[in-house]
């Protein structure tokens, strides 16, 4: 068990941003901050300053704080802790865990962020309780964090749960994985943006162009637009919302067949959709999943909403700390 005024540090590594907190073990943010991520040199010193900052305003030390948790998209090595080289991040082979424990002197573990978005829902969130839970983090790309008879499951690098990379159609869009027809490759948000702003770049009266959130930039026609787009009922943004949900949902039919989980929870922009996404998608998933599978399926938004990447990463701090005996 762990003692109620444990602070934790969770540090959640994005393509385009990050976001670094301290929390409670009991999930609650006290405090944190977010800033661009660029080389990692940079970004490094922007992490070690942001946690002696957030610290030093909550009265604590760096030494007392529990651990820290980074969670960062894959592919990882989290045994020497590394970030490599991803669709949608430059980093290459970078120590983070060990550097930023050298820079701050308490212990940290990486995690891959859909493993460390499981362990946050697991432990603060929908799915405690549950033996059996699939996360799906769904931004600039699509990871999985699988749990699985109550044990959270890695492989041997840990990158098990790369589910945005099964394929749904071999002929399917070239993904920034080097594969073909992945579930990311039609759904991931760079994916959608690529597809409209192809579909749409010579057509520069086209209503997408009028909506608020676009404002005439063909670089704003991203995953909010074609949201945005298919709740104003235009044509092409409904046609592609449909695609959108119908590839969702042939993923999501996989995922259950391979693992059967008593519940899969849907994180980032799906929070925002919400039922608009959800709907349709139950709607088409009995085309690719069995019913008894669906019937013993709990499929959920987030409970965590927009705190899901700062928790991942404290999620991943309690682990840490655990570990290390600091809990």
């Amino acid at each position: 068990m762990s003692k109620p005024d444990t602070t934790i540090v969770g540090i959640d590594i994005g393509a385009t941003k990050i976001a670094v907190c301290l929390a409670t073990a009991q999930g609650q943010i006290l405090v944190s901050e977010r800033f661009p991520c660029g080389d990692y040199g940079q970004s490094l010193a922007q992490m070690v300053t942001a946690v002696k900052k957030l610290a030093q305003g909550q009265g604590i030390a760096v030494t007392d704080l529990a651990a820290g948790g980074i969670c960062a998209p894959g592919p990882l090595d989290t045994a020497k802790g590394l970030i490599f080289k991803s669709p949608n991040m430059s980093w290459d082979a970078v120590p983070v865990r060990d550097d930023l424990q050298k820079a701050l002197g308490i212990p940290f573990i990486l995690e891959n962020d859909a493993n460390a978005g499981v362990l946050a829902e697991w432990y603060f969130g929908s799915a405690q309780g549950k033996r059996d839970v699939i996360y799906l983090t769904m931004s600039t790309g699509i990871g999985g964090g699988i749990i699985s008879n109550g044990q959270l499951v890695t492989g041997r690098d840990g990158n098990a749960g790369e589910l945005g990379h099964v394929c749904l159609d071999l002929n399917g869009p070239l993904c920034g994985c080097g594969l073909r027809g992945c579930l990311e490759a039609f759904c991931g948000g760079k994916a959608v943006a690529r597809r409209l702003q192809t579909t749409l770049k010579d057509w520069p009266d086209h209503a997408m162009f009028k909506l608020p959130c676009v404002d005439g930039k063909l670089e704003n026609l991203n995953f909010r637009a074609l949201l945005d787009g298919a709740k104003a009922g235009i044509p092409l943004a409904r046609e592609m919302w449909d695609e959108y949900c119908l590839r969702l949902a042939q993923g999501i039919g996989t995922i259950l067949l391979s693992f059967n989980p008593e519940s899969l929870i849907l994180g980032t922009v799906a929070y925002h959709a919400g039922e608009f996404m959800l709907t349709p998608v139950r709607s088409y998933l009995p085309r690719f999943t069995w019913p008894q599978m669906l019937e013993h399926c709990d499929i959920r938004l987030s409970s965590l909403g927009l705190k899901i990447g700062e928790l991942a990463g404290a999620a991943i701090a309690m682990r840490a700390a655990q570990q290390a005996g600091r809990m």
